[in-house]
């Protein structure tokens, strides 16, 4: 599916196609609602035909935003899919097979670019996919929740936070990671330097946001860790990681921690770490976490740019989300700040009393 620079609309109307046929190949795979029958399938099709457009567009070059339109044309499919009982999950996994889909054509249309050019296209290119897609699922569920409201008089708050939290979290973390490679694996070929583990790390992310899209169409709430928690901080400190020194201490057992405590302080860690990497500019993170049979502590600190925490709002999603996990687990967050000085994070969070009981029985055997 290479193009040439320049390309008339014929070829990238061939490209959208071609896509658009893959991407309802995957959604018919895995039996989705989107596809069960044409109307539904239609306006699926149109939405993501407009998306694919957009990024074709930013790969050539064109100054391209999300129109409000588009905005207010998802906030009403998503009223009609509440009404067609089409749940949430099934757009959110949509969204993700359009992402893998249209991610694997514009890397394959950018390969048609000089060296020099070639990156940097695919890299706005690929920004430009992760914002209209995302767009739209906001609007789309504002319309959909819009619409539930009508129907039961209420909104389940705990849940639709949780569910936000989760996407953010998992999904918009997972993605920022492969966008970040996308950018560091630039940098490294700009640099003369080899770069293929970002292409790596950034499949990884992708499949990361597959794994837990899953579990949530399989009614689970989220995926557990797949090793340690000091191997999953490393994991994703290597791939995000641009040239601070990332020092991680886990002192204690994890064995004390319960499989869902151990991953939510794990998305606390991370979102203190991607917020590191995006904006203090740190030459070094310290990341200490001390487990005991009845608590964890945890303080992630960087010598960045830091910012004045006195009169921050801390009402950004990621910070929102931070707290309210930690909350979630019984606990509490602090953020001390200072610019040119850097930030520190702390959180601690109880542990279930059968901890302790667990420990007490160990050293009786």
């Amino acid at each position: 599916m290479s193009a040439t620079a320049g390309s008339p609309p014929e070829r990238r109307a061939a490209v959208v196609e071609a896509v658009i046929a893959a991407y309802a190949a995957g959604l018919r795979e895995a039996d989705s609602a989107l596809v069960r029958n044409d109307r539904i399938w239609n306006s699926a099709r149109d939405q993501a035909r407009d998306i694919l457009t957009e990024c074709l567009a930013a790969l050539h070059g064109e100054q391209v935003q999300v129109a409000m339109e588009a905005e207010l044309t998802s906030m009403a499919l998503g009223m009609r899919r509440a009404f067609e009982q089409i749940p949430p999950i099934d757009s959110l996994f949509a969204a993700h097979v359009l992402f893998e889909v249209g991610t694997d054509a514009l890397v394959e249309e950018a390969r048609a670019f000089p060296a020099g050019t070639g990156m940097s296209r695919l890299t706005r290119a690929v920004r430009m996919l992760h914002s209209s897609i995302s767009t739209r699922v906001r609007a789309a569920a504002i319309g959909y929740e819009a619409s539930t409201l009508r129907g039961v008089g209420a909104a389940n708050t705990a849940r639709r936070d949780q569910l936000a939290r989760d996407i953010h979290d998992h999904i918009g973390s997972s993605l920022a990671l492969a966008l970040r490679c996308l950018d560091l694996y630039e940098a490294d070929v700009a640099a003369g330097g080899s770069a293929q583990s970002r292409i790596a790390d950034a499949r990884q992310a992708l499949r990361d946001t597959f794994r837990f899209t899953r579990s949530l169409v399989s009614g689970l709430r989220s995926y557990e860790l797949r090793d340690s928690l000091q191997a999953e901080i490393n994991s994703y400190t290597q791939a995000a990681a641009d040239g601070a020194q990332v020092v991680v201490g886990i002192n204690g057992d994890e064995a004390w921690l319960p499989a869902d405590r151990r991953e939510e302080i794990f998305l606390v860690v991370r979102e203190c770490l991607r917020n590191a990497f995006t904006h203090a500019a740190a030459s070094r993170i310290d990341v200490d976490v001390t487990i005991a049979p009845d608590c964890v502590a945890c303080t992630v600190e960087d010598d960045g740019r830091g910012f004045d925490s006195a009169t921050a709002t801390g009402r950004s999603g990621g910070m929102s989300s931070m707290r309210e996990r930690v909350a979630g687990l019984g606990g509490a967050l602090r953020v001390a700040s200072y610019p040119g000085i850097g930030t520190r994070v702390h959180f601690q969070v109880p542990l279930p009393e059968v901890a302790a009981v667990d420990l007490v029985e160990r050293e009786h055997t």
